[in-house]
């Protein structure tokens, strides 16, 4: 009897743990399907948002800057004119220029000014570049002295309305604390050969043999320079920009400078707008190109009038536009 009992229990054992194999197949089953469901569903929401996103990035909704093939790269020269800064300028153009995918180049000036010999060096670079490249050249706030003669080498020259230009000169700061010495006991000492080898000291005033040796072996030649590359660079003669070359800033709309110092009143927009029209309605992207590096403030042209700066010499000095 108990023997029986054993064997019946043992049966419904079995027959439990079948029922119980079955279950789990059948829920197996039930998550199988369930999650070739989930595939299913996921991989056509993907085709759907690559279909959607495929579709509007041929109209153009959701392209990156800079991914057409016809590109127009903007150098916002923004900073003082120095030797540092307009090396990094000149750099990122050249490597523009070998980048054929870029059909020309908007400058924006918008600089006080500067180093004389890298506003030299950068505005012949840019009349030789855009041989090769054409550049559009806008004063969006300032171009004064060696920002305007860089801009200048650019024609037309266009320019915001409210835009300063002009201060088309030379000056070389002098600081006397000749009394501030007197008073906490500071006294000049100096060894120099050559009667004209230390022409200035921050001690005393400049005597006007030195002032005269100092405009006119240094000041009035960078002067003259200036003037006439300015003229050159606009097609005029000497004669015509000496009225607006004592130094004189101009609102860029004032009607006596155009045609002199400006080509063209617009705005930024404008601009591009007419940019794009030139390319004859050619899908145009255009391009900020990022300077990294940071210019020095201080002027790049320094002449040797005895030791290096103000704090460890007596005698120190810089001119420039």
């Amino acid at each position: 009897m108990q023997e029986n009992e054993s064997n019946y229990e043992y049966r419904l054992f079995r027959e439990k743990e079948k029922v119980h194999k079955k279950e789990i197949k059948a829920l197996e089953k039930q998550i199988f399907i369930s999650n070739l469901k989930s595939w299913i569903v996921g991989i056509i929401l993907i085709a759907e948002i690559i279909f959607i996103f495929s579709l509007f990035s041929k109209s153009g909704l959701f392209k990156e800057n800079g991914t057409s093939e016809n590109k127009v790269a903007i150098i916002r020269y923004n900073k003082p004119v120095t030797e540092e800064f307009t090396t990094t300028v000149m750099e990122k153009m050249d490597k523009i220029k070998d980048d054929k995918s870029y059909r020309s180049v908007l400058f924006i000036m918008g600089s006080p000014g500067g180093s004389p010999t890298a506003s030299e060096e950068l505005s012949e670079y840019l009349k030789e570049y855009q041989k090769e490249l054409p550049i559009t050249m806008y004063i969006d706030s300032i171009a004064a002295s060696g920002g305007y003669y860089i801009a200048s080498a650019i024609k037309p020259l266009i320019a915001n309305k409210n835009a300063i230009v002009g201060s088309i000169g030379v000056i070389m700061p002098h600081y006397n604390f000749g009394e501030l010495a007197k008073k906490v006991g500071v006294e000049e000492d100096f060894m120099a050969a050559g009667k004209f080898k230390k022409p200035i000291t921050m001690f005393a005033k400049i005597d006007d043999e030195n002032r005269k040796y100092m405009t006119e072996h240094l000041l009035k030649p960078t002067y003259d320079n200036f003037v006439q590359s300015v003229a050159n660079n606009r097609g005029l003669k000497k004669e015509d920009i000496l009225p607006f070359a004592e130094g004189k800033i101009f609102i860029a709309n004032v009607p006596t400078i155009q045609g002199i110092l400006v080509d063209k009143i617009s705005s930024l927009y404008r601009v591009k707008k007419d940019i794009r029209a030139d390319f004859n309605g050619t899908d145009i992207d255009f391009v900020d190109i990022k300077l990294e590096k940071e210019p020095s403030f201080l002027p790049e042209i320094k002449v040797d009038l005895g030791l290096e700066n103000i704090l460890s010499s007596s005698s120190s000095s810089s001119f420039s536009f």
